[in-house]
């Protein structure tokens, strides 16, 4: 076991490798000791994160588990809180960054914004982007938060938000938390639903994203799923 002196130099250094070069510097036992350290700089927090890792697996599965596990871990209530506020905390700033009325549509850059936006989201969401007749965004955000299996999309809400900012065309994303991105039933039935209700007001439905671990699934520009949008 390193003394105390010896650990805050470690520390000092992963503070510095930051700096200069990024989280990615950082081995993932690493990150979290640096994590740590802010809540009790004086103690080594080496033997506890290699205990995390070995008990979860890994960073993102130590961030989503349930507090009360993190505690019976090991860890304190203010270091639990913490960890969990992580990815919370990123998807907060990641929904405020992407909002920008000055954006022009542009359907790469949607579907980054909408995989990064759904960054540390606990259970089913709805994401809603709004654009005008010009092409420029005037809305950006989630319409509707759900269990881990299943959220609603809010037909009327939908309708009466696109009304309210005057949208020519809307673009919808739900996560699943399972990971798989491929579209369901439901999700087919709830895609045409939506678009015949938007046809109603003369609003176009532009797509219809379904976010997995690893992608941003896009129905309008997949060959199975094009028909619904035309």
């Amino acid at each position: 076991m390193e003394d105390k002196a010896a650990y805050k130099m470690r520390i000092t250094e992963f503070k510095e490798r930051v700096v200069e070069r990024g989280f990615g510097s950082l081995s993932e036992e690493e990150f979290l000791e640096l994590v740590l350290s802010y809540t009790s700089p004086n103690k080594n927090h080496t033997d506890l994160s290699i205990r995390l890792l070995n008990h979860f697996g890994s960073l993102h599965a130590i961030m989503d588990a349930p507090k009360y596990m993190l505690i019976d871990i090991g860890l304190s209530q203010n270091t639990a809180m913490l960890i969990k506020m992580i990815p919370k905390v990123s998807c907060v700033y990641l929904m405020d960054k992407y909002f920008n009325p000055d954006n022009k549509e542009h359907k790469y850059k949607i579907e980054e914004k909408i995989y990064s936006s759904f960054t540390g989201c606990e259970g089913e969401q709805v994401l809603m982007i709004l654009f005008d007749s010009k092409g420029h965004e005037i809305y950006f955000k989630v319409i509707s938060k759900g269990s881990v299996s299943a959220s609603e999309i809010y037909v009327r809400k939908i309708i009466d938000t696109c009304i309210r900012y005057n949208a020519s065309k809307v673009y919808l994303a739900h996560n699943h938390p399972s990971g798989i991105s491929f579209p369901s039933q439901k999700d087919i039935d709830a895609t045409i639903k939506v678009r015949d209700a938007l046809r109603a007001v003369n609003i176009e439905l532009a797509d219809h994203f379904i976010v997995g671990s690893t992608e941003a699934f896009s129905m309008a520009n997949n060959k199975n799923f094009r028909y619904l949008f035309k």
